[in-house]
């Protein structure tokens, strides 16, 4: 079970600690995906407020799932954050009218993060 949870963190921090990092330097190109995606009118300067946060969300979310694989209840804490934000990214997108590749990507990304949260449940 151990070797499991840590191959699934690995997964998941490849794609959250590129995120966390654009999201807390503003990246442009990071944040433009972000809005791409949300929706948020973050191009037009409307909801500034939601990269800075996403940014510390998803580091601090990266934190406990790393600790997790040493104390499970850490990564259900992070696994249960980034699930949350990529289900809530995935409502976004549906509500937009996104279909089938545009989809993918974060359906992946939400699997990966319920998968942390379920092993590290059971783990517990």
């Amino acid at each position: 079970m151990f070797v499991l949870a840590v191959t699934l963190t690995v997964l998941l921090l490849l794609e959250v600690v590129p995120s966390a990092l654009a999201a807390l330097t503003r990246f442009g190109p990071g944040v433009e995906r972000l809005d791409g995606l949300t929706r948020l009118g973050l191009r037009e300067g409307r909801n500034q407020w939601v990269v800075p946060a996403v940014g510390v969300m998803h580091g601090a979310a990266t934190a406990a799932v790393i600790a997790g694989t040493g104390r499970p209840a850490y990564g259900v804490v992070g696994g249960a954050a980034e699930t949350v934000f990529f289900c809530w990214v995935l409502l976004r997108q549906l509500r937009h009218g996104d279909r089938g590749r545009e989809l993918f990507a974060y359906c992946l990304f939400s699997s990966w993060a319920a998968a942390v949260l379920v092993v590290a449940a059971l783990r517990l």
